[in-house]
């Protein structure tokens, strides 16, 4: 067991450097599982691109007494108010010059991994792709990274599916994942849909592994996601467990800052 925590940890060490990845903003998601072997998955709400936070480039606030001023025989002395100027600006130029560095720096790794950069035309363009793509009925750009979406894919449970796949990005946490045993149950897995400090806390608490949710995006998913089938369901991890509907039964998850699993549900069609 000690080989595979190490495995998973050295796995996820790219995406908490790197700290870039799509995450869910305020949504509503609801996926049907037929018995009939095909399933309907919507998402409706927002898509976002979470990026580092900088603290660390965050420029340090100037403070006086760290001047440091020196006569001619190399002896401190009190700086004058010229000095003191000239050592703020100087301090305040060399700290933006590290900002924009680091900036630029994160930027580009970004597009390294086939993100868009932080500016409105690179993100616009990357919503007009999207819509290239089945499923993606709309895709609208808010600013900040920030996209609204409504989402809407038919599918057979014959096959393995992960929502969402972005056009020229791996680093995604998967939203919603739907995998096919060899024993004609299906998987459904949510590993997006969680909050507190994320997907990557949320795993690390499962695995029995300290709390990596302080090094990689905070979550800010914020809704529900329902399950509803007309199968057999044999585990869920919801609060409230399974409740009649019209087609069968249905499951839900609240997501928010409160909420710390990551929604799991077995169902036999």
């Amino acid at each position: 067991m000690g080989a595979w925590k190490r495995l998973a940890v050295a796995a996820a060490a790219p995406l908490l450097l790197m700290g870039c990845l799509w995450g869910p903003g305020k949504f509503n998601s609801t996926l049907a599982l037929n018995k009939s072997g095909t399933f309907v998955l919507d998402y409706k709400g927002e898509i976002m691109l979470q990026l580092p936070e900088d603290k660390a480039s965050e420029p340090e606030p100037w403070d006086a007494a760290k001047a440091a001023c020196a006569d001619q025989q190399d002896e401190p002395r009190t700086c004058t108010q010229a000095e003191l100027a000239d050592q703020k600006a100087k301090h305040e130029k060399d700290a933006a010059e590290r900002a924009e560095a680091k900036r630029k720096e994160n930027e580009q790794m970004a597009k390294l991994f086939g993100l868009p950069g932080s500016d409105d035309e690179s993100n616009r363009a990357f919503a007009a792709k999207l819509m290239k793509y089945a499923g993606w009925r709309t895709v609208a750009y808010k600013g900040k990274g920030l996209f609204d979406v409504d989402y809407h894919l038919e599918g057979r449970t014959s096959q393995d599916f992960a929502f969402p796949l972005m056009p020229d990005s791996d680093m995604v946490i998967p939203f919603v994942t739907i995998r096919r045993r060899t024993d004609g149950t299906v998987m459904v897995t949510a590993p997006a849909f969680t909050g507190g400090s994320g997907p990557f806390g949320a795993r690390a608490k499962m695995m029995g592994l300290p709390d990596k949710g302080g090094e990689g995006p905070k979550s800010r998913a914020e809704g529900r996601f329902t399950v509803i089938t007309d199968g057999e369901i044999l585990t869920n991890n919801s609060e409230d467990g399974p409740a009649p509907h019209a087609a069968g039964r249905q499951v839900h998850w609240d997501v928010g800052p409160a909420s710390a699993k990551v929604p799991e549900m077995l169902v036999r069609l």
